[in-house]
């Protein structure tokens, strides 16, 4: 690096967080990222945690560029630049290093967290992808934000800040509708195209995968140009912009100049929505090994509870215990599971016979004796306001037998922090009064959970913060 140029850049990266609350804000923000929202996180890190750290958050770098870029215009520092003995050209590459060192920041404060999850649970390919899709996104914000502010010659930074703010939100709001038009077989039409326009969303299909969907396009090339346009496009603009077409108060562009610039932007908004592929014939591989779920969102027949714990009032759900995820993945955890046999309580139950299978890594077991029954112990449950299971004949039961079996669960091989292992329960017993013997089927699910796992982010998430107050704490001490 050139010497002006390394010297301007020390002194506008030093500028940049000389404000009183910089350093507070940058903790402030890394907090919440890093500790906050790992541990208001429910259910799996990768796709709550990640897609807000790894996608949405980058697209916010679209207005700090802007406002960077437009401050010197604002407080007339700008006039320095073009009237003092200081290369513009240096000073805007300084400009354009600070963006990006700012980029780095963020990029790196979200390695401790990552860190501990690839610990627990490995690399998954939507990791992989994040860890590709967060740079391109942060690369190309930052492009388009300092086009967006050099482009506004005023006394306020309000106007790049808005436009890019109204940017922004089209972005975010293309990245949903982009995945939803695609699974319902319209992401080639006019307004499958116009989602394209989002960075995110150009980057996510040359990468190759998605959110939500199982759909992604056959080829890419025209995808990674298109994206190539738009960020280096956007630099090359910004640059031309500032070196050439303006100057000291108000532009100075000729009417050639702005013709070009006219259709510059033009060509730099529209050729990703016109070029970019829309063949959505490809099948995207599987985000991480998580089974495909097998059951839905329906009322069950079972239920996890602790060891004696009575059934819950709120009871049942397809996840035994959805509510108490307290089963640790990789231990044995000692539980009941309460069966809710479709029987009268007035009639006997007899000749109980019971398998348990768990998939994906979950080991079920249970004595003998419990899966096996001549005369099994049973227990009532009561359903007021003819809430019980519905009989053959219409009529609701008032009360019916509940059977209880104590279990081991050993989780193992968890894909995300927080993951849901399938269970099947196969049960026959004989009902008095009825010659044909019952069966109860069950596909249902248990939640598990790596133990410590989201403190231990939250903590390894919050060390940057702590380093950003700390600064903040030592410039007050010296400016006070």
């Amino acid at each position: 690096m050139a010497l002006p140029i390394a010297t301007l850049y020390a002194e506008e990266l030093k500028a940049t967080m000389r404000g009183r609350f910089a350093w507070i804000g940058a903790g402030v923000v890394l907090l919440a990222m890093g500790g906050l929202a790992t541990l208001s996180t429910q259910g799996g890190w990768l796709q709550g945690y990640g897609i807000l750290a790894y996608g949405l958050v980058p697209l916010a770098f679209l207005p700090i560029a802007a406002g960077l870029m437009a401050s010197p215009r604002t407080n007339r520092f700008v006039e320095c630049i073009f009237t003092a003995p200081v290369n513009r050209r240096d000073w805007l590459a300084a400009k354009f290093l600070v963006l990006f060192t700012l980029a780095a920041a963020y990029y790196i404060a979200l390695l401790p967290a990552m860190f501990v999850y690839t610990t627990h649970v490995g690399v998954p390919l939507l990791l992989h992808k994040y860890l590709l899709w967060t740079p391109g996104v942060l690369l190309a914000e930052i492009a388009i934000g300092s086009l967006i502010g050099l482009l506004f010659i005023g006394r306020s930074v309000m106007a790049p800040i808005g436009t890019a703010m109204g940017l922004l939100l089209a972005y975010v709001v293309f990245i949903p509708m982009q995945e939803v038009m695609t699974s319902q077989g319209n992401g080639a039409t006019r307004t499958g195209h116009i989602t394209l326009a989002s960075p995110a969303v150009l980057l996510k299909n040359a990468l190759g995968f998605t959110l939500g969907i199982r759909t992604i396009p056959s080829h890419t090339r025209m995808t990674w140009i298109s994206f190539a346009v738009v960020v280096f496009g956007s630099l090359l603009l910004a640059a031309w912009v500032f070196l050439q077409a303006q100057g000291v108060e108000t532009w100075e562009a000729t009417r050639p100049q702005r013709w070009i610039l006219g259709l510059a932007l033009l060509s730099i908004a529209l050729f990703p929505v016109i070029f970019a592929e829309t063949t959505y014939d490809g099948i995207a591989p599987a985000q991480s090994r998580a089974p495909q779920s097998r059951f839905g969102a329906r009322h069950g027949e079972a239920a996890l509870v602790r060891s004696g714990a009575p059934i819950s009032r709120r009871c049942c759900s397809v996840i035994l215990n959805w509510d108490h995820p307290d089963i640790l993945a990789n231990r044995s955890n000692r539980r009941d599971l309460l069966l809710l046999l479709p029987v009268d309580a007035a009639k006997a139950v007899t000749n109980f016979h019971a398998t348990l299978e768990g998939g994906e890594g979950l080991e079920a077991t249970a004595d003998s004796s419990s899966l096996q029954q001549a005369a099994p112990t049973l227990e009532t449950r009561t359903y007021p306001n003819d809430s019980g299971p519905e009989m053959p004949d219409g009529h609701r039961l008032t009360a019916s037998w509940v059977l209880r079996i104590p279990v081991t669960l050993l989780p193992r091989n968890p894909w995300d922090l927080s993951v849901i292992y399938p269970l099947h329960i196969a049960a026959t017993y004989a009902v008095s009064g009825d010659p044909q013997p019952q069966s109860f089927d069950e596909h249902a699910g248990v939640r598990s959970r790596i133990g410590g796992a989201m403190v231990q982010m939250a903590l390894a998430g919050g060390i940057l913060p702590l380093c950003c107050f700390a600064a903040a704490f030592v410039r007050w001490r010296r400016t006070r």
